[in-house]
């Protein structure tokens, strides 16, 4: 079990700053979408909430991984 712990901490440190960016490029092509248009309002489908979605969820993991990141490692320099 400790295993598997240890590699969702390393796993959740890799992946979710990748997730976050991948949303962050999406909504940053949807407000260029937008801005360059006529229409007042981009198609947002499936992949573009995916997206979001991922990124949202990520950066909550991210916050909770990098709490338990500072607890460990002050423990490991004590």
């Amino acid at each position: 079990m400790e295993c598997v712990r240890k590699f969702w901490f390393w796993f959740t440190l890799i992946v979710c700053p990748i997730l976050i960016l991948w949303a962050v490029y999406t909504i940053g092509k949807l407000v260029g979408n937008a801005m360059v248009s006529q229409s007042s309002m981009p198609a947002i489908d499936s992949t573009h909430l995916v997206a979001i979605c991922a990124g949202i969820c990520a950066v909550s993991v991210l916050l909770n991984t990098l709490r338990k990141a500072k607890v460990r490692f002050a423990r490991a320099n004590n």
